[in-house]
């Protein structure tokens, strides 16, 4: 099987110890591609760097809503230079309830400005959401999308919500968070979006397995995520890794 794990995080201070044997175990199960995802504006550079030393690793820049600062937008220009040329999206951005800081009010002028941004420089984005699907819903309705579309990653959303977003090119990504308990909501979507707008990920090293709670969370995890996604769609693990990674590949441009 060919893999791509569609969103991690490789600069991440949990793998500047192993990433080597960590990358040499992924492709050990399969995995051609691991696109990882800046989360602030001080990881921008190490992501790129990782890009450029390794070729199985694509890298994107963005500023996530758990970490905008006022004194960060004005990094947001950045995104403009010619370093951007070298980058394959823009993420990981998004809007996020279920935290009282940073205030919401911030997180949506960081969310519009990256998207604006994205649909200047024709990237797709890599998002995040959690409690605030109508407020980001509202936001692409009224501002667009880039024409590459985007994901939500870790996508734990309804088929409501799959219908308002697909029309927008939006792709909707699984990781191992689909491991810890049997969802009939989920089960629905995942239908409704096979074999089109789904994609897999890991988040690594965040949201390890069920049973893994206590332990850093790797790219070859993938395969669990595969696994689970096979009884889900009652469909085979191979067939899902072909049909996610040419989805993959084709949204990303690699």
């Amino acid at each position: 099987m060919e893999i791509i794990d569609v969103h991690c995080h490789l600069e991440a201070e949990e793998f500047s110890s192993d990433l080597e044997e960590v990358l040499n175990k992924a492709k050990s199960v399969g995995i051609i591609k691991l696109i990882t995802s800046s989360v602030i504006p001080e990881q921008w550079n190490k992501s790129l760097q990782l890009s450029q030393q390794y070729p199985e690793i694509e890298c994107t820049w963005g500023i996530h809503p758990w970490y905008v600062k006022e004194e960060y937008f004005s990094d947001l220009n950045y995104l403009l230079s010619d370093s951007a040329n070298k980058i394959i999206a823009i993420g990981e951005i998004g809007l996020d309830l279920k935290i009282d800081n940073p205030p919401y009010e911030l997180q949506e002028k960081f969310f519009v400005r990256q998207l604006e941004i994205a649909k200047e420089l024709n990237l797709p984005v890599v998002m995040h959401c959690r409690g605030a699907f109508s407020q980001l819903t509202g936001i692409i309705n009224k501002i667009g999308m880039p024409e590459k579309g985007g994901i939500i990653h870790a996508f734990k959303g309804s088929l409501e919500i799959v219908e308002q977003l697909t029309p927008h090119n939006i792709f909707f990504s699984f990781g191992c968070g689909i491991t810890y308990r049997y969802s009939s909501k989920r089960e629905r979507v995942l239908n409704q979006i096979y074999p089109k707008h789904i994609l897999i990920e890991t988040d690594s090293p965040d949201i390890p397995p069920s049973g893994q709670t206590d332990m850093r969370n790797v790219p070859s995890n993938i395969t669990i995520v595969l696994s689970v996604l096979s009884d889900y769609l009652k469909c085979s693990e191979k067939e899902i890794a072909e049909n996610t990674t040419n989805n993959a590949k084709k949204f990303f441009n690699i």
